[in-house]
Formats: C-alpha cells, structure tokens, sequence
C-alpha cells in the first residue's frame, strides 16, 4: 500500500507543460491528462484537452499566408531568432510545471529547445527540460515508454505501444506494392525524411526519394521527374486536405508532372494531424494512406478527423 501511495503521489507531483501537439497526445493516449498544466496553441486533439488546458505559445506566422511566404519567412525567422514561436513565460510562471516536454528535432514545428531552455532558466523554480527527439518509428514508440515512465504509466504506456504495433500489423496488404514519393511540403517540395518512409511501407508502398531516419530535405521538380513512382503522397506539414489542394492548384510544376503522367495516383493527406506528428497517430496515418491506396473513400476509412484524405 505504502508503494502504490508513493507512485500515485510521485505521479500527482509531476505537472506537464507540453510544447508539442504529439507529447500532449501521448499523455491522453497514456491517462496522464490531469498531470498536464498547459500546452500549445497547436495542440487540438483529443478535444478534451484541447478546451480544457492553458495555451502558452503563439505564433509569429500563419497558415492562411502562400506557401512561398511561409518557406521563406521560416528561413528568415530561423536565422535570425532560432524560433518561430513565442512563450508567454508569464504564464507558465502561473502555472508552475515540474517537467517541460519539447524537442529540438525541427524548430519549425515548436518552440527552439534552446529558447525553452533559456525561458525555463529565470524561472523561481526551474522545470526539467526533457527532449523528446525521435527520428524512426521504434524511437516514436521509445518516447512513449519515456513519458510513461517519467509518469508512473509504464505499464499504459507498454499497453499503449503493444496496441499500436499490433495495428500496424493487421494493415491490409495489397496486390502490388507501388512506388511512391511522399511529399512533406510544396512549395518547395521537401521530400520524405524521419519516419515518413517507414510508414509508406507499413501502408503497402515503397517509399523512393526519401531521406529515411534524417531531416526532410528539398528536392527539385527535375530529381521528381527523374524518379520512376506510381504513387504521389503530398502531406503539406500543418496543413489539412483543403489548405494542401489550394497549393496543388498553384503549382504549375506539378500540373505539368500530372499531364505528363496521366495514370499517377496522387493522394493528399492531411499533414497537421497524420504523418507530421510524432506520436500515437502516426499508426492511424499508415492505416489512413493504405485505406488510400486501397481505393476506400475517406468517409469509410474510419479516420479520427472527418478528412483524412483526398485524391485526384
């Protein structure tokens, strides 16, 4: 009884500050959500959470800006400021976490680990910085145990990655596995990197012009042109299907690709919620493209959002 009460406490004593969509949803996934005392202006799933906790970020750009905009001001910004994001330090005084969940794997997708770092520091009470860093599948799936440990929930946390691995299994295969270019934005196009590659196998297709286990990096039209692929994945980072379509209508260089090659299946992605966050969902985001590949119109494919996908 004396050890139960120990690790109910020691778990109480915890207060999350989550500056990462996929952290928070790793917390919900676990049944962790009452250690959590705030998160970012990103996070929006599970609902529950998304309403009930503090936002303690913003951000210095928008998504309703062109594309072009966005690539360049997340070039200018990242130089001269190392993040594209703002904290509001007051509140995070207010809200007192013990341990601080963020990255430095990408700092386009949250605040700078050392922005974070440098904020934390001039606090009363300094939080733990704790770096969730995962660059294949296995270490998403090892960043889930890391949480659940740091929350007295290894064993929902074991729980939690058995399930998803299991799923991942049971994916329908296909008749043929086609070769495919997965696209993490535009314009420019950035090719697949981290483990985008892996989930594109676990989906039925085989990932070409990737950058497995590494940053995504960009490709030229010309290298695309080049690459032998029957399958074309765009998954705009941040973007949902209706955002990621409007960039497809103003590329040229891709209605040029889709005249010269009429039997290209291109499918577009939702890349706010699947593919581009690194935690439970990315298992849904492998089932989500097979269900593409497969034909199943997105309304069947029993997806967490009402449109996971669409294709041309």
């Amino acid at each position: 009884m004396i050890d139960e009460w120990f690790k109910l406490t020691a778990s109480a004593m915890n207060r999350i500050l989550s500056l990462l969509p996929s952290a928070t949803e790793i917390v919900a996934a676990i049944g962790a959500e009452g250690n959590l005392v705030g998160i970012t202006h990103e996070c929006d799933y599970p609902a529950a959470i998304v309403t009930s906790k503090p936002k303690v970020t913003s951000a210095r750009i928008s998504p309703e800006m062109p594309s072009n905009e966005i690539d360049q001001l997340v070039r200018s910004q990242l130089e001269d400021s190392g993040t594209l994001y703002t904290l509001d330090l007051e509140l995070v005084r207010q809200l007192q976490p013990t341990h601080v969940l963020t990255q430095q794997l990408c700092t386009v997708c949250a605040v700078g680990y050392a922005t974070v770092h440098a904020a934390m520091r001039v606090l009363p009470d300094p939080p733990e910085v704790i770096n969730l860093e995962p660059r294949t599948l296995e270490e998403v799936f090892g960043t889930m145990i890391d949480v659940g440990t740091l929350l007295q929930r290894t064993e929902a946390a074991h729980e939690l990655v058995g399930n998803l691995k299991q799923k991942l299994a049971v994916i329908p295969q296909l008749p043929e596995s086609p070769r495919t270019v997965f696209l993490e934005w535009l314009i420019p196009p950035f090719r697949a990197g981290h483990w985008m590659p892996e989930l594109v196998r676990w989906a039925g297709g085989i990932p070409v012009l990737c950058n497995e286990g590494n940053h995504s990096t960009q490709a030229s039209w010309e290298d695309i042109r080049t690459t032998e692929f029957e399958v074309l994945v765009i998954s705009c980072c941040g973007f949902g299907v209706q955002r990621s379509m409007e960039d497809i209508a103003a590329s040229a260089e891709l209605q040029e690709l889709y005249a010269e090659r009429p039997l290209l299946q291109v499918i577009i992605m939702d890349g706010n919620h699947y593919f581009s966050r690194p935690g439970p969902r990315l298992v849904e985001s492998a089932q989500m493209l097979n269900a593409a590949l497969r034909g199943l119109p997105p309304e069947e494919a029993g997806a967490s959002i009402p449109t996971p996908y669409a294709t041309l």
